[in-house]
């Protein structure tokens, strides 16, 4: 029986993906992916999770995806909860996926629940 998949589980299907897809564009690039949190996973993640580029100021207006303090606490929640090299191997595990076939590891999905408890997305 199919089951019905929560918001902050689509939030973050469409956030990995996307910060994968901007990893696959730095990589085109001739620049080195991130090897560790900072400025450029952070900067990507941002966009991933919030599914728009940052305006002049480096603020996010409109996020198609998740919002501003959601997309944030839970990239404060990965820094502090999931070692990197966990968080970018589950990155790759969603590239190579299909929907429905990703598992969250435990860690990485109590990020998401806490931030959706303390932020709550609008319905998609």
């Amino acid at each position: 029986m199919p089951t019905r998949r929560s918001t902050s589980f689509r939030i973050a299907v469409a956030t990995t993906g996307l910060v994968m897809l901007a990893f696959v564009s730095s990589a085109c690039s001739g620049q080195t992916q991130p090897r560790d949190y900072g400025d450029v996973y952070q900067a990507n993640f941002m966009i991933g999770c919030t599914g728009v580029e940052p305006e002049e100021n480096g603020t996010f207006t409109n996020p198609s995806l998740g919002s501003v303090p959601y997309c944030d606490c839970v990239y404060q929640g990965l820094v502090e909860k999931v070692p990197f090299d966990q968080a970018k191997d589950f990155e790759e595990q969603q590239a190579a996926s299909q929907p429905g076939e990703i598992t969250i590891p435990d860690n990485i999905n109590q990020v998401y629940a806490a931030c959706k408890q303390s932020n709550p997305q609008p319905a998609q």
